[in-house]
């Protein structure tokens, strides 16, 4: 993906972006990401004309448009949960947290998942839904200070703490994260969301319940965890700051960006995501800690 800004006035930003099939979008967005004009010539202009991997590069296009212009103009185009800077800051401030304010943030969805595994009844706010079902079990977060505003972006402070080597920690321990090179990404929990339901029954129909125990605010991330055996995750601390890493790399790929090498780990990120990597031809199944990656490069 390569993108180019060509023009800016009071109202929009233009630019060009080549995708990853060497095809030229032509996009003009408003400050806050919405895009108000998108020409190529490479794909249908109807959307259901076009095959999943002729949609998906038209989305890779928009969306990495977006992530360019709030890399070079610093608007806030792209929304905090598919941003890799404010996933980023609400793994550090999740990794953070003691073992009491973990339990008083995160316990009441480590319970939900160990119910599926224990002799205890899945308790669900779907009268027919089974605990078999697809389900995804989520909790949005806000952190402080403002991950949006930093010079250089948190994204590239955080890698560059690490090396680069092939066994680049994917998530950083505690004792890491305490250390002074840390400092200036010392971000901590705001608030936390009580927790939210999503049911899909494997024919695509999807059904939501939201706590009545919101942020009042908007999220900096959403963690998004499915119903994982706890003998898989351990603890479960590191499983939800894993979740937020593999999301940050979803949001890259889904971008059309191969993932710098910290993020090319597998687990189960977005749920978005993964039914994407499931059905589009760009990506293989990332999401899958089994699966034989033969490419972390997004087609």
């Amino acid at each position: 993906m390569d993108g180019l800004i060509t023009g800016e006035n009071d109202e929009r930003v233009g630019l060009s972006v080549i995708d990853n099939n060497d095809v030229e979008h032509v996009i003009e967005m408003e400050f806050d990401g919405e895009i108000k004009y998108h020409e190529q010539d490479g794909y249908p202009d109807e959307p259901l004309k076009r095959t999943n991997e002729g949609a998906e590069h038209v989305n890779q296009a928009r969306r990495y448009a977006k992530w360019h212009v709030y890399r070079e103009r610093g608007y806030e185009t792209v929304p905090p949960t598919e941003n890799p800077d404010s996933l980023l800051a609400a793994c550090i401030a999740v990794a953070r947290l003691s073992e009491t304010a973990f339990e008083d943030a995160f316990g009441d969805i480590e319970a939900q998942i160990r119910s599926h595994y224990d002799d205890s009844t899945v308790e669900l706010p779907f009268a027919d839904a089974d605990g078999s079902d697809i389900l995804v079990y989520k909790k949005d977060i806000a952190v402080r200070p403002d991950p949006m505003t930093f010079d250089p972006p948190v994204l590239e402070q955080f890698l560059g703490q690490f090396s680069g080597d092939s066994d680049s920690p994917v998530v950083p321990a505690k004792a890491d994260l305490d250390r002074e090179v840390f400092d200036d990404l010392d971000f901590e929990l705001k608030s936390v969301s009580g927790m939210h339901y999503l049911h899909n029954d494997g024919y695509d129909n999807e059904r939501t319940v939201q706590s009545s125990q919101r942020l009042g605010t908007d999220p900096d991330a959403t963690v998004e965890m499915i119903p994982v055996d706890p003998a898989e995750f351990g603890n479960f601390q590191h499983y939800v700051t894993s979740n937020l890493i593999y999301q940050a790399r979803d949001v890259l790929l889904r971008m059309g960006v191969k993932p710098p090498i910290a993020f090319r780990a597998q687990g189960q990120g977005k749920y978005r995501a993964t039914l994407e990597q499931q059905a589009c031809p760009q990506y293989e199944n990332y999401w899958d800690a089994t699966a034989d990656i033969q490419s972390w490069e997004p087609k």
